[in-house]
């Protein structure tokens, strides 16, 4: 197999991470609607599961991107 046709390294780091950006924003948006979905569920008046759901769903999703950042190394 030609060299130069494998992709190299900075492009498959590029590929590996493009992606990040919409799964980010699908997950903010799933965090959204399901605490939505549970306020209105228990009849909150205030956005607590929301809230609630958006700060985990981040803290998981930023321990998701340390830890593959730490194994590329």
């Amino acid at each position: 197999m030609d060299p130069s046709s494998q992709p190299s390294r900075k492009q498959n780091s590029y590929l590996k991470y493009s992606g990040l950006g919409f799964q980010f924003a699908a997950l903010i948006l799933v965090a959204i609607f399901a605490g939505k979905w549970l306020d209105n569920k228990m009849d909150m008046t205030k956005p607590i599961f929301t809230l609630l759901l958006v700060v985990v769903f981040f803290g998981g999703f930023m321990y998701k991107l340390y830890k593959e950042l730490i194994d590329t190394k």
